[in-house]
């Protein structure tokens, strides 16, 4: 067995853990992201991981056969000897043992290799509640333990999740080193500089997975804006610097929102780098995220009665062009682009698996937004004029040319929007057919499936891999029609 799967184009190992395992380490599945979307080295990296995967599971086990897990770092077993007596500084001085003990092993867990989880978060939760399980009593074999002292190390990370040195009375000096070795840590794990080539096989690996008109975009984008070698920190911090130039000389803050966003996710392709992210409290953060606020509101769907008028205004223009494509973009869902951009190749006859012949529009054909968006759309009869008229005006087939098309229709239907409430755009008929599709009984995968939003929902109208009948969607669909035309169980502004 493999254990590899797929979401968006790169491949990932899982795999559950034992029920006796899972109880020590705190989580039911090891997920690793494998950083590829060649299967057959996914293949070859899936072989290391189980090696990882087996080791994870013989060091719980061990833990539990011999004693509370070592990572929760505490000596808590009970001593077996003749009860005598104990004076109270005995006991504190043992406390102090385990505090500091539980303290230094939790520090040293900053380091990926020195824990089990894939977060430090995750590595003290796990601990916690072993240690949690041992004071109750609920811990296999937990009558060899101290619940005394399985207490006194639960409190002890409880402190250092709150940025506090565990104490138990020890002295400044003890309490001051555990506090530089924890700094020392941190500063260690966030200072790691990654180098040029690194980032370029992960941008590479990127650009791969999106549209050539997005991959030019971030390439340049990157190249303007980060540097190398360079930690984490210090790219935050030139992001930062962006945008706030851009801001500076008057840029739209959606501009600018989409652009950072797009330095973050590429960022993110880094291994350990997934959980980079712009900081919470920072002005130019804040003024960065009110950008995507901006352009989300921008992206309504519009009611029924809106869409009619909308076409009505585009056929009094006289663009027959226009006026097909935006019909096309309300009952098929399709991204802007993903229309614009295709000439004629892009309609043809497809074959499902039972032999039955349909006419379909390949979305994604000549570059997509991702894995999901290449997929066949079952053409209506009636609409066959209309994909023709529209596909066979693309001219030259550049990035350029199918971006003016866009720019011409948004100019056009955003004039025929004047005047009418919420915040409208050309995107808001794909919004539209989304709700319609709601409307119509859809499922959330299969609402995904035709507007091309999720991997597991497209895999029935895949342009690659995929034969299967279209009868769904195509029912869907000319449901949508319908509710277009009679303007009823439309979506509400």
């Amino acid at each position: 067995m493999s254990y590899l799967s797929r979401r968006e184009g790169r491949y990932f190992y899982r795999r559950r853990f034992p029920v006796d395992v899972a109880a020590v380490v705190g989580r039911a599945e090891f997920r690793q992201a494998l950083g590829t979307a060649d299967r057959q080295e996914a293949l070859k990296l899936a072989r290391r991981v189980s090696v990882e995967f087996d080791r994870i599971c013989t060091e719980a086990l061990e833990g539990t056969q011999e004693g509370p897990p070592a990572a929760a770092g505490a000596t808590i077993r009970v001593q077996a000897v003749q009860p005598r007596q104990v004076s109270p500084e005995a006991i504190l001085d043992r406390l102090r043992g385990v505090v500091d003990q539980a303290t230094r092993s939790a520090v040293a867990a900053l380091h990926p290799g020195q824990r089990v989880a894939s977060t430090w978060a995750a590595e003290l939760a796990w601990r916690k509640d072993a240690l949690r399980a041992i004071a109750e009593g609920k811990h296999p074999g937990a009558e060899s333990y101290n619940p005394l002292e399985a207490m006194a190390a639960l409190r002890a990370l409880e402190a250092l999740e709150k940025g506090e040195v565990p104490t138990l009375g020890q002295g400044q000096a003890e309490a001051q080193e555990v506090q530089e070795a924890q700094s020392a840590a941190q500063v260690g794990a966030v200072q790691i500089r990654t180098t040029a080539k690194q980032f370029a096989k992960a941008l590479d690996g990127y650009c791969d997975r999106v549209s050539t008109g997005r991959a030019g975009i971030m390439r340049k984008l990157t190249s303007q804006v980060l540097r190398w070698p360079s930690t984490q920190a210090e790219q935050v911090q030139r992001i930062l610097a962006f945008a706030e130039a851009k801001l500076a000389a008057g840029n739209k803050v959606s501009t600018v929102h989409t652009q950072a966003a797009g330095l973050i996710t590429v960022l993110r392709e880094l291994p350990g780098w997934e959980e980079v992210k712009l900081p919470r409290n920072d002005p130019t953060a804040r003024a960065v995220r009110k950008g995507g606020q901006l352009q989300a509101d921008a992206r309504d769907a519009m009611p029924t009665a809106t869409v009619r008028k909308v076409l009505a205004g585009l056929d009094v223009r006289g663009d027959a062009v226009d006026a097909a494509a935006a019909r096309l973009l309300v009952r098929y869902g399709l991204r802007p682009l993903e229309l614009l951009q295709e000439g004629p190749d892009a309609l043809a006859m497809r074959e499902d698996v039972m032999g039955a012949k349909e006419l379909v529009f390949y979305a994604g054909l000549s570059g997509a937004k991702n894995s999901a968006s290449r997929r066949c759309l079952p053409v209506h009869a009636d609409d066959a004029a209309l994909f023709r008229m529209v596909l066979a005006a693309r001219g030259e087939a550049t990035e350029k040319r199918a971006r003016a098309r866009i720019q011409r229709l948004s100019g056009a239907v955003t004039r025929q929007l004047r005047g009418e409430p919420g915040k409208l755009s050309l995107y808001s008929l794909r919004h539209t057919c989304a709700d319609l599709l709601r409307a119509a009984g859809a499922t959330p995968d299969e609402v995904g499936g035709v507007l091309g939003h999720t991997a597991r929902g497209s895999k029935a109208t895949a342009v690659y891999g995929g034969k299967a009948p279209l009868g769904r969607p195509r029912e869907l669909l000319a449901k949508v029609r319908e509710l277009i035309e009679q303007g009823s169980g439309g979506p509400s502004a």
